[in-house]
């Protein structure tokens, strides 16, 4: 029985491969003729005579025929046999004859929507009858199944390879078809196309090519920044399009004989500006990107930094009344379209994903270079964030910081002085030092109701006592997030108390945290207002000196509360409305954020040049921290804004897992090394239950700002929280005080000592080291984990089959990679049979050619014997290397005992070494797996008698992963 049916099965597969040779010779004479046709037409009527025609019809058939006869065989070749005798040859031909006569562009059109149609029942029939189905497709097939759609059938992965790459290259179809629409007519959107090439991307993540079509499409849009940003996306894929860097070179041998046209000049328009900068900023692009050298660059990049911040500024050009002149109107709507007169929010992504990818280029391939990229990346976030600032506050929302005055220094105050209460009014806004212990501070903004408590607390000698008794107590540093406020007065011990109250808020979810001392409203109780310091003796005199100082407050404090009343502060609802629609380039803001909380040193590196950037910050997060904080729905509900009220209940919705949805700029970015995702990660799973709506994306990238702003917050000092108040503030450096008073008798100390310099560098060190060790012990309570191993050794495998991995645990310069010699000679024999072992090659010299200290090859001498190990004569080369790589990590292993040893005799730091390994061998292969092919000498048995920790690079990837996440860094 068994022979009888294989003999029916050979004999069924038999008879198809021959029907499918005879199909298949069909198909080519067929092709061939119409070819033929096609090269005697002299006109565009002439391509679509009936003849051609039926020959058309009759290639669509076969084609398809032979397509479903025998996908594995004949598949990809019928495929592009159909693509290009059919309609890429007829419509390239077309745009010749219109050139001169436009006439019949109706059988074009026709033609062109056949060929849409015509694949999307191909990618029906593909879904249907070799039963797969694309999670990443948004295109539901017509004819489903109801009744099988739950029955799931195992699919062989080679067949699961090819319906993938079947559907990618029909997608790339739709997108060229499309294209070809919008490039010959406006009336065409070209968004339709933009779906097709994405929806191809996310098939292949790998394939530079939509993207190089993406590039295409948009060109001479936005002064070719579009294009510029889709081809360096295609260049930086893992399978680039080799045309791409022709396209690329093209457009910047463009942008530079534009240049040399430019005339600076103060008289230019909007327009203009923007070209000119645009232009100016591609050709950075270039010096970086192509890796040119250029002394001018930090010039360049403080004029190109000076021009978006002044087109920041720029609105939207008025277009004419519709009404009025209707052609007008759309000319001057096409033209802004095409050549935008302000920044829009597509420029700025565009700028945002050209910088990114520029970076992470510099980063591989020339790092001393990377810094002004990072540094020029990082100004531009900084206008991005005040632009956003702006916009906020044109909608009427605004900080809740603005409500409270900053502090005023008061000088000496007199009962006949009479232009005190003018000078107080004056210096509202403004931050001035307390000097001397003679000034008075002034106190806190006062509410609306408490200005009515004030004056009946002033009548009377012995309610003035009263508040004289309750001002003696510790004060409680009180602050603004949007002004400056002088600490200058206050003693360290009061600003390491705050420092560790602004830390232990920070930690705190502040908006999901409850304060059982004050509602969100209030501004401080009476135990917490600001106080004044008293000097002197006589009691008459502090209360005569309190009295008028009060009264002076008070009227300062009124005449700012009536101009904080003064200004308008009515919401903009359709503003705000419009803002969470997408009216925002929020997603820009969110990549760049992303990219910030990697290059930690370099925000620590702005120092006082990064006050503008923290402050801003900082008014963002007091803005969506006090308009979208759901408990301030529960008890104070804005009945007049709905939309803020929906809000605040999408917040609540989205506050535990917003950190895993993945948003549109993410999904574009997938399988890139800027995406915030690995391109496997179990984060995409999300999007086939659940898609955020458009007002939910715009929520989940306030909530990733606000999660930002606590880190940033734990990063710089500076920033801290006001619990009081709750709202954060930016701590500003102040000048030093100016002293004149002399102590003579610590003058004479300072005369009489021998060393005194000594001593003070020595109490300065001594701080510096016990700040250092509590941050030590801090950092190491809040991870729960062990340092990680200085040095990975790496064999063979872990180089060709898992490079991506080596990379990315090389970027985080954590650790230092040692790669044996012997494992070079292995990748030197597989790179004429393995491309990914060239690939390896390729990176190791551009690693060791650029100095990277975190990379070290063998040296001569540095292998030691693996100890008590008897070798064996006669072994396979692969065990052979394997030796020769555990006497290279052994070499390291032996040198750290003797230190350990010798160095302090502490016979702990053997335990120690033990349960934290300073060296740990990374295989690409899982361990024992070679064990088996010889079995008189096992590999892993021979590391662990030496001591050498031997782990698979997965796993250990997953586990650094793992401590990532937990430690609050991005992946």
């Amino acid at each position: 029985m068994k022979n009888g049916c294989n003999d029916q099965l050979e004999a069924k597969i038999a008879e198809r491969d021959e029907r499918a040779k005879k199909v298949y010779r069909y198909v080519s004479d067929v092709s061939r003729r119409i070819g033929e046709a096609t090269a005697q037409c002299t006109s565009l009527s002439d391509l679509f005579t009936t003849n051609i025609e039926v020959q058309r019809q009759k290639l669509r058939e076969n084609c398809e025929k032979l397509f479903f006869c025998d996908p594995l065989n004949y598949g990809k070749k019928s495929l592009e046999l159909l693509w290009r005798k059919v309609y890429y040859e007829t419509v390239c031909a077309a745009k010749k004859f219109r050139e001169s006569n436009n006439q019949f562009d109706g059988y074009l059109y026709t033609h062109i929507m056949s060929g849409i149609g015509h694949f999307h029942h191909i990618i029906t029939r593909i879904e249907c009858e070799m039963k797969v189905r694309i999670k990443e497709l948004d295109y539901t097939p017509l004819d489903v199944d109801e009744e099988n759609e739950d029955i799931k059938e195992k699919i062989h992965e080679d067949e699961m390879q090819f319906a993938k790459s079947t559907l990618f290259s029909c997608l790339i179809y739709l997108g060229d078809l499309s294209r070809y629409q919008a490039e010959m007519s406006n009336a065409f959107d070209p968004s339709i196309a933009t779906r097709y090439y994405l929806q191809a991307a996310q098939i292949d993540l790998s394939s530079g090519m939509p993207y190089n079509q993406l590039g295409n499409l948009f060109l001479d849009k936005n002064y070719n920044l579009d294009s510029v940003s889709h081809y360096i996306h295609c260049l930086s894929s893992v399978s680039p399009f080799e045309g791409a860097i022709g396209n690329l070179l093209k457009i910047f041998e463009k942008n530079n004989q534009f240049l040399e046209t430019i005339n600076d000049s103060e008289t230019c328009t909007q327009t203009e500006h923007i070209q000119n900068t645009i232009a100016e900023f591609l050709s950075l692009t270039e010096i970086w990107f192509l890796g040119k050298d250029d002394t001018n660059v930090p010039k360049l990049c403080n004029n190109i930094a000076q021009k978006l911040k002044i087109g920041m500024d720029f609105s939207v050009n008025p277009l004419p009344d519709i009404n009025k002149n209707y052609t007008e109107h759309m000319q001057a709507f096409e033209e802004e379209q095409i050549n935008p007169s302000y920044l829009n929010s597509s420029m700025i992504h565009n700028i945002v994903e050209i910088c990114l990818f520029t970076n992470a280029k510099l980063v591989e391939t020339d790092e001393p270079k990377a810094f002004a990229c990072k540094a020029f990346t990082l100004a531009f976030l900084a206008q991005l964030l005040q632009k956003l600032h702006k916009h906020l506050e044109s909608l009427g929302l605004k900080s809740p910081a603005y409500q409270y005055r900053p502090r005023v220094q008061i000088q000496q105050l007199t009962e006949g002085d009479k232009n005190v209460s003018e000078e107080v009014i004056k210096q509202e806004d403004t931050v001035i030092l307390n000097g001397n212990n003679n000034n008075v501070k002034n106190e806190e903004h006062l509410k609306d109701k408490s200005d009515t408590e004030e004056p009946k607390q002033l009548n009377g000698d012995a309610k003035i006592k009263k508040t004289l008794s309750k001002r003696r107590r510790r004060r409680r540093i009180m602050s603004s997030g949007s002004s400056d406020i002088t600490d200058g007065d206050t003693e360290s011990s009061e600003e390491d108390t705050d420092k560790s109250e602004s830390e232990d808020e920070i930690s705190e979810s502040t908006y999901e945290s409850d304060d059982n001392s004050k509602s969100e409203g209030s501004i401080c109780d009476e135990t917490d207002s600001e106080d004044i310091p008293l000097n002197g003796n006589d009691d008459s005199q502090k209360e005569n000196k309190e009295t008028i100082e009060k009264e002076l407050i008070i009227k300062s404090d009124e005449n700012n509360i009536k101009s904080i009343q003064g200004v308008d502060t009515k919401l903009d609802i359709e503003g705000i409305q419009n803002f969470l629609r997408g009216d925002n380039f929020l997603s820009s803001i969110k990549l760049l954020l992303d990219w910030v909380l990697l290059e930690k040193d370099l925000i620590l590196s702005c120092g006082d040049s990064g006050e503008s950037l923290f402050q801003c910050v900082v008014d963002l997060l007091n803005i969506f921290l006090h308009y979208f904080n759901y408990k301030n729905h529960d008890k104070y509900p804005n009945e007049d804004c709905k939309i803020l009220n929906y809000a605040k209940v999408l917040v609540k919705k989205l506050k535990l897992e917003y950190k895993t949805i993945p948003l549109p700029e993410d999904i574009n970015l997938r399988g890139t090394n800027i995406c915030k995702f690995d391109k496997d990660a179990a984060e995409w799973q999300l999007l086939v239950k659940y898609k955020p709506t458009v007002y939910e994306e715009n929520i989940i990238r306030i909530l990733n700002f606000i999660d930002f702003g606590y880190q940033i917050a734990k990063i710089v000092p500076r920033i801290r929280f006001n619990r009081s108040m709750k709202i954060f503030y930016y701590k500003k450096n102040l000048p030093p005080k100016i002293i004149t008073k002399v102590n003579h008798k610590k003058s004479r100390e300072w005369h009489n000592s021998k060393k005194p310099l000594e001593s003070r560098e020595g109490g300065l060190l001594r701080r510096l080291g016990r700040l250092w060790l509590v941050s030590q012990v801090k950092e190491l309570e809040r991870t729960g984990t062990t340092p990680a191993p200085s040095l990975l050794a790496l064999d063979t495998a872990s180089l060709y089959k898992h490079l991506k991995r080596v990379k990315q645990l090389l970027r985080t310069r954590n650790f230092i990679f040692l790669v044996p010699t012997v494992v070079l000679q292995e990748l030197d024999e597989l790179k004429r049979e393995c491309s990914s072992a060239r690939d390896a090659i390729r990176w190791l010299e551009i690693q060791l050619k650029s100095g990277s200290r975190f990379l070290k090859t063998q040296r001569p001498g540095q292998f030691k014997p693996l100890p008590l190990l008897k070798y064996p004569r006669k072994v396979p080369p692969h065990v052979h290397n394997f030796i020769q790589i555990l006497e290279y990590c052994n070499h390291f292993i032996e040198e750290e005992k003797q230190s350990q040893i010798g160095g302090n005799g502490d016979p702990d730091n053997s335990i120690n070494l033990k349960t934290s390994s300073l060296l740990i061998l990374l295989v690409g292969e899982e361990p024992g797996s070679n064990d088996e092919q010889f079995k008189e000498f096992s590999m892993t048995g021979a590391a662990q008698s030496a001591g050498i920790s031997v782990e698979y690079i997965g796993d250990f990837y997953a586990k650094w992963r793992q401590t990532i996440h937990k430690s609050g860094k991005k992946r």
